[in-house]
């Protein structure tokens, strides 16, 4: 099938993916159904569709530039705001919510790795790795643990497509929960309560808006986000060379020959050890989410729909499974502990999707509250996604 847009016609592929990306963050910050679907998942959807009618080719060297040096480049710069202290400390309630979501994810993993063991055959490891990482730290760990696992590229990118159509319907049940009288009755709901007596009181749009304003970003700040990722990637690519190259055991290499792996600690190390330095850098959350996003283009342009109904049912109850227990499980604790249930679904919200959708679910629900702790745990889940997703995995190694 070809399409409307040639592969190599490079300049007019990047207008299009720049501009989706553009678009995105747009329609986020101008209409309240954006703002509580994400910029990231508009981006993604977007792209799948025009692929799907024919305007975007699935394959081009501009989607292999975006993810072989505009994701790993995002990364570092999503992190700079990591500093585990800071996480610990201001984070508060929602920490120990966002383990026991992350707890679920592994237990999901388990119940379904023994599942669909014969399905899967040899691929049951990776995929394992790549759903309890996407599950505890979004997407961008699902990519780290294919890589890790070497998944299957057709499996890869039928998850990320499935998987985030998932978090759109989820987010859509989470939005009208809260409204529910039985959740209501049987969950505390102080932000609600908040909310709805006048405290942080606004539209969706405003506080997207307000949210991504306007920062003090000066040309400095820009370089130095770009010199000290450069300097992580490369650093980075000495470590996994060198551990490749050794004769060190699997599970090392696995865990230190991995790009995404090291340099996620690596930067957490930096980014603990020299909070001042990287506090004082602005833009780099702006940047960082910019290239994040350029990658949902790429990912929704990468597989039609008919592809991924051919992968879709295990896929699919893969997922769905993974989803039910993490939110489930959530919800029985916060019962129990009687926390309330704005924390339980943001702490899952974060751990099935990242710190971007969680955000973009507290700004659009008028939480205000909630959106450094649900950005903090998110990041968190980036850090201990990948290694739990490992150890996870090798139960079926």
């Amino acid at each position: 099938m070809t399409s409307f847009i040639q592969p190599d016609d490079i300049w007019t592929m990047w207008a299009v993916a720049v501009g989706i990306t553009a678009l995105a963050f747009y329609v986020a910050q101008r209409y309240k159904w954006g703002s509580k679907i994400s910029s990231v998942l508009l981006a993604l959807i977007a792209s799948l569709i025009l692929v799907n009618i024919g305007v975007l080719p699935t394959s081009s060297p501009v989607y292999s530039t975006i993810g072989n040096y505009i994701l790993p480049l995002s990364i570092p710069l999503l992190l700079f705001q990591s500093n585990l202290r800071k996480i610990v400390k201001e984070s508060g309630r929602m920490f120990l919510i966002f383990h026991i979501a992350a707890i679920m994810s592994v237990v999901g993993g388990i119940i379904c790795g023994f599942i669909f063991r014969d399905t899967l055959a040899e691929q049951t490891a990776g995929y394992v790795a790549v759903e309890v990482g996407a599950d505890i730290g979004g997407s961008v760990n699902l990519v780290a643990m294919a890589s890790a696992f070497q998944v299957d590229e057709s499996i890869m990118n039928a998850s990320l497509i499935i998987g985030n159509l998932i978090i759109i319907m989820w987010t859509m049940a989470i939005i009208a929960m809260p409204n529910s009288k039985f959740f209501r009755k049987h969950f505390k709901h102080e932000h609600i309560e908040a909310s709805e007596s006048g405290i942080n009181q606004d539209d969706s749009t405003t506080q997207a808006a307000k949210f991504w304003k306007r920062n003090d970003i000066s040309l400095l700040d820009i370089a130095k986000c770009l010199a000290v990722t450069f300097i992580i990637l490369a650093v980075t690519q000495v470590i996994c060379n060198f551990v490749n190259a050794s004769n060190a055991p699997e599970i090392v290499k696995t865990l230190f020959g991995s790009i995404y792996l090291v340099m996620t600690t690596i930067t957490i190390i930096l980014v603990t050890v020299f909070p001042k330095f990287f506090e004082n850098i602005h833009g780099a959350t702006e940047i960082g989410t910019i290239m994040i996003t350029l990658w949902f283009v790429q990912i929704g342009a990468g597989a039609r729909i008919s592809e991924i109904l051919m992968l879709a049912p295990a896929i699919l109850v893969f997922k769905v499974l993974m989803c039910v227990i993490n939110i489930g499980g959530t919800l029985v604790f916060g019962k129990i502990f009687k926390w309330n249930m704005e924390e339980c679904l943001t702490a899952s919200n974060a751990a099935l999707g990242g710190p971007t959708t969680a955000a973009a679910y507290v700004i659009g629900k008028g939480w205000s509250g909630l959106i450094a702790p649900a950005m903090l745990v998110g990041l968190y889940g980036y850090i201990i996604g990948n290694y739990a997703a490992v150890l996870t995995a090798n139960l079926f190694v």
